[in-house]
């Protein structure tokens, strides 16, 4: 009786551990989706002076091929019938994306002339 019952919890605990695993998952992935999307944003204003039209069209490819990594990786979670990580060998790429987007957020800040206090 021992043995099933310490079964028993080692099943609940390695549920518990999948649920919080997908959880930490789908909030990762919620944030590179966030900051692909403000990446788009503010290639849509920035001007040539802040980056050249060429370098805008490549950073833009590189949004949308993260964008499509992020979909691609919760079809597979989704798919799973186990709990998945993502290797950092895989999340590089996109973290620098993420980089480039907060370089860009940084450059059209000090780009911007500075404003009257009201």
């Amino acid at each position: 009786m021992g043995e099933t019952r310490g079964h028993h919890v080692g099943e609940s605990t390695n549920r518990e551990a999948g649920a919080l695993l997908d959880e930490l998952l789908a909030s990762l992935l919620a944030d590179f989706e966030h900051w692909f999307q403000r990446g788009e944003e503010l290639l849509q204003t920035c001007p040539d002076d802040v980056m050249p039209l060429e370098e805008r069209q490549r950073m833009d490819l590189r949004l949308q091929d993260g964008k499509k990594a992020i979909a691609a990786t919760r079809a597979l979670v989704a798919a799973s019938t186990q709990p998945m990580a993502i290797s950092m060998e895989v999340m590089n790429p996109w973290h620098g994306v993420v980089t480039e987007v907060w370089a860009l957020a940084a450059k059209l800040g000090s780009s911007r002339p500075p404003q009257a206090p009201s």
